[in-house]
């Protein structure tokens, strides 16, 4: 998104990167457990979402859904398991295994559509609830989040999410575990507002010098 700014004419050194939105909350923390599986947690709007009604056919993987609008059609499928809908002050806690999936548009082989497409700029809301609730996550490598997730092993980039059989396949409890402990350092960040405040005083410290 920065890099998109300055390409329009607007001078780097007037931009700050947030790098991450926090997500403030006081939950009570359970290390996740290990597993072969992804959890996707806000709109299940099929129709918003495509790549939703498409999930249950990533073979070797188990997925958990939370939110509202699910499409009960999909239960059909053994792999599907619906968990209600939470508010967001709640939801951190119901995410306790696997990774969170940070994905949008109308395909599970890329990143596609409108909503897709917008994850090359956007700053998803799911990474940081994901990562405050301690979950590894799996992300598009195409989106503008991947480096984060690359930088800090907090998470497995693909291209396509057909990929995960073979890329959990190569993952055992150790790996997850390591995964694990560097979320929880990121966890503490986005819980007291580490990123905002960092942001925000970066901005400080501009402002005082122009007017020095």
């Amino acid at each position: 998104m920065l890099e998109w700014f300055v390409s329009l004419g607007i001078p780097e050194s007037k931009l700050i990167s947030l790098c991450i939105f926090d997500y403030l909350q006081n939950n009570e923390y359970q290390r996740p457990m290990f597993e072969r599986s992804i959890n996707v947690a806000g709109n299940l709007d099929v129709q918003k979402s495509n790549y939703i009604a498409q999930l249950n056919s990533i073979k070797g993987i188990e997925v958990h859904l939370y939110g509202p609008n699910f499409d009960s059609s999909m239960m059909k499928a053994t792999s599907v398991h619906y968990h209600g809908s939470f508010p967001s002050s709640k939801i951190p806690s119901e995410l306790n295994r696997g990774f969170g999936l940070v994905w949008d548009g109308e395909s599970i082989s890329e990143c596609s559509g409108a909503s897709g497409n917008y994850l090359k700029y956007n700053n998803p809301h799911k990474l940081s609830l994901y990562l405050s609730s301690g979950l590894p996550v799996v992300i598009w490598n195409g989106a503008a989040e991947a480096d984060f997730v690359r930088e800090n092993n907090v998470g497995v980039c693909v291209d396509s999410l057909y990929e995960l059989e073979q890329v959990f396949n190569d993952i055992d409890e150790v790996r997850y575990e390591e995964m694990v402990k560097n979320v929880e350092t990121i966890r503490e960040n986005l819980i007291s507002g580490y990123y905002a405040n960092r942001a925000l005083t970066e901005a400080e410290t501009i402002i005082a010098r122009e007017k020095s």
